[in-house]
């Protein structure tokens, strides 16, 4: 494909992807601006995006191959769905972002999705308060349709014309199916654009609640489809003029209230705002904090191998939409500290001990190279320990080619093992130990098995394994809720 040189222009800054937008009169156009954005990034040896992608993908008529979907589970109950788009679309889509971004401020109320500011920005303003007042917007992201998206990019900051807000807004939406069968194009939760659409969707909602919020003399901010009214004196009641005014306004926006998630929170009883307690100062629920230990409690008494390899079942059966490839307990742990941080300082005592005992359990991780160019290992014991402590047994097989291959299971799945050259000079197994590995290009984690090349690590109890399980199953139904410290911070 041809560029025209007039979109050959370097685009790292914000004027120049205005100018750019600005000047956006056909699909051919807002290619072209797609693939520069592209080869800024990436360089000039990447496939450029064809106009025969942008024709089919903004079509949300054409389904196959634009979203994969599935559900999540919500803290509060229930499930909540997901439409991730595919490689090819999803491309395309994170370069629409890029240009979003470039030029849509959104409002001051507005906390979520927005650079620099957090679940802990949001708490911090309703810290103290008499009242706190919370309500959710039902069906948030279906809510908004293609009409809407197609009318906000034509008004300002966009100003997109309107046949390429056309295409953008086909690009950004997809078909849903109804219960009547009918279908409908909304916005689809899990797109990389959706979250800042929806703040510019409500642009105007946001207005019309801060000046709610100043005539009665209340904070107000806003997390997404999570909206908060905080104050000293009471206006809450459900017949009153502020109630009856919210909720004129929200319905003329187009959104409609989640009856079951309005709640009043009074001073004296439990506070919360986007799962942080705001009584007296923004922190973390006694949940999450039980929830580090519990991780830590497991790694010290089960050593990092038995722990990590129990604890993926549970994470993945949990959150196994939400983060791609295998869950590391390490990384887990170092998320859940860093929020823990965020929230409370550096310099709490709380965070302080649990990060020590953290680093402890690092500190022990072997991670010495078994070859410097692929990976190393991060713990290691015998065959005998490996195989009481999983409570499982090494067994072997013969591949169609005829082929050796060594494998466990764990959790009712199936884990196959890595080995070495010197595995097949050794007569017993007995004599081996196993690794806990991880690739250095990849990070990807695997099983090794090989020869003894350091001291083993002593596994004890008979019962650790039942132990374990129980720990567990007790975390899983706590509120365990990953993606929220690692993502946006909200549900």
């Amino acid at each position: 494909m041809i560029i025209n040189d007039r979109y050959l222009k370097p685009m790292k800054n914000r004027d120049t992807i205005k100018q750019r937008v600005a000047g956006l009169q056909s699909k051919e156009d807002l290619l072209c601006l797609l693939n520069d954005l592209k080869t800024e990034d990436l360089g000039h040896d990447r496939f450029a995006f064809t106009i025969r992608q942008l024709n089919y993908y903004c079509n949300p008529n054409y389904t196959r191959g634009r979203y994969t979907s599935f559900d999540i589970k919500k803290k509060s109950g229930g499930t909540r769905h997901i439409d991730a788009p595919r490689r090819g679309l999803m491309n395309i889509l994170y370069y629409l972002n890029k240009i979003f971004q470039a030029i849509y401020t959104p409002s001051p109320v507005a906390m979520g999705f927005v650079q620099g500011k957090s679940v802990v920005d949001n708490a911090a303003l309703h810290v103290g308060k008499n009242y706190v007042y919370n309500i959710d917007l039902k069906d948030f992201f279906p809510s908004i349709t293609k009409s809407r998206v197609w009318k906000r990019l034509q008004l300002k900051p966009l100003e997109i014309a309107e046949p390429v807000a056309h295409v953008i807004a086909g690009l950004c939406c997809m078909r849903k199916k109804n219960e009547d069968n009918s279908f409908s194009y909304v916005l689809p939760q899990g797109a990389p654009t959706s979250p800042i659409i929806t703040n510019m969707i409500c642009d105007k909602l946001d207005r019309r609640l801060s000046g709610l919020a100043a005539r009665f003399n209340l904070t107000y901010t806003r997390y997404a489809d999570d909206i908060t009214f905080s104050s000293n004196h009471y206006v809450y009641a459900e017949d009153g003029e502020f109630r009856q005014e919210l909720n004129r306004i929200i319905a003329d926006q187009g959104f409609a209230i989640n009856q079951k998630k309005t709640r009043l929170q009074k001073k004296g009883s439990h506070q919360e705002v986007t799962g942080l307690v705001v009584n007296e100062r923004s922190n973390v629920t006694r949940k999450y904090v039980r929830e580090i230990r519990s991780l830590l409690y497991m790694w010290e008494k089960y050593g990092y191998m038995v722990a990590d390899n129990k604890f993926r079942p549970y994470y993945k059966q949990e959150k196994g939409h939400v983060k791609k490839g295998k869950p590391c307990l390490e990384n887990v742990i170092s998320g859940k500290l860093q929020y823990l941080k965020m929230v409370k300082g550096d310099d709490d005592s709380v965070y302080m001990v649990l990060k020590q005992r953290f680093d402890s359990l690092t500190n022990t991780l072997s991670r010495d190279s078994l070859d410097s160019n692929k990976f190393t290992y991060i713990s290691t014991m015998s065959v005998k320990q490996f195989e009481e402590s999983m409570q499982t047994k090494i067994e072997s097989d013969v591949s169609k080619g005829g082929k050796n291959y060594y494998y466990f299971v764990s959790e009712g799945k199936r884990t196959l093992i890595q080995t070495s050259a010197s595995v097949k000079d050794t007569k017993s197994m007995s004599d081996l130990s196993i690794s806990y590995c991880e690739g250095k290009s990849d990070n990807r984690r695997f099983y090794l098995m090989h020869k003894p090349i350091c001291q083993s690590i002593e596994i004890t109890s008979d019962n650790k394994s039942e132990e374990l399980d129980k720990l567990l199953f007790e975390l899983v139904d706590s509120d365990f809720n990953l993606e929220k410290l690692l993502a946006y911070g909200t549900e």
